[in-house]
């Protein structure tokens, strides 16, 4: 359910809008010509979105469809990135996907809308030139920061998926992709290989969860070797 409050296939950049807003500060001006709206995820968890991504010269727009109509596979398929880049005047396309999201309720910031093949996706961040080779290569369990704005919740009772680095802060899964096992992110216990001092581990809170953006300064994030992106929260035992 989805609430708005007033407001090539590329398997290197597994979540892009998370990347892209890790990298945002030169596309300030480039984000700026779009009109960002808020929209709220409701029982977001399992959750299977997409997204697309044109190449200008300017850099990488990225479009999600987690506030449109869905990602069905028919389609999805069916995309050709040739097609979809001379449609829209772009360079050139990719795809990505699908992910799914790991949060019960999330809000996440999108602008305008465009068609891919019958599926709709918004508008949700630039992804500099310079910044999609070093997407590609982003190096697992090391931390950087984001730009995003996005308020995290996780139900009482309701598994949620951590790392935990070697000084103890724990991050928390936002989204996992389609070679998780089984579609269960518990699974990733024996699939990930984390670095020395990582860990990765499944806890259930008694109370609801809420991630949410730091008040000042940058989101503190980690992404694990099966690029997956992780939203730092807090320290074991805390």
């Amino acid at each position: 359910m989805i609430w708005k409050t007033p407001r090539v296939r590329w398997p290197g950049a597994a979540h892009c809008l998370i990347v892209a807003t890790a990298l945002a500060a030169s596309t300030a001006s480039a984000e700026d010509e779009h009109t960002m709206e808020e929209f709220y995820l409701k029982d977001a968890r399992g959750m299977r979105y997409c997204e697309i991504g044109l190449i200008f010269d300017h850099g990488a727009d990225i479009y999600n469809t987690s506030a449109s109509a869905g990602c069905p596979e028919d389609k999805w398929q069916a995309l050709d990135v040739d097609a979809l880049a001379e449609e829209h005047g772009a360079r050139g396309a990719f795809l990505n996907g699908p992910k799914f999201w790991a949060t019960d309720e999330q809000t996440i910031n999108l602008a305008e809308t465009k068609s891919f093949g019958g599926i709709e996706a918004r508008y949700g961040a630039t992804l500099p030139a310079e910044a999609l080779a070093e997407s590609e290569s982003a190096q697992a369990y090391a931390g950087f920061t984001s730009t995003k704005k996005q308020t995290l919740i996780f139900k009482a009772g309701r598994p949620v998926y951590e790392l935990v680095d070697p000084e103890g802060n724990t991050y928390i899964l936002n989204a996992y992709g389609a070679e998780v096992k089984d579609g269960d992110p518990a699974n990733l216990a024996s699939q990930l290989s984390p670095a020395e001092g990582w860990s990765f581990r499944v806890v259930t809170p008694e109370e609801d969860l809420i991630v949410q953006p730091p008040a000042e300064g940058l989101t503190q994030m980690v992404g694990d070797d099966m690029h997956q992106y992780y939203t730092r929260h807090g320290k074991v035992g805390q």
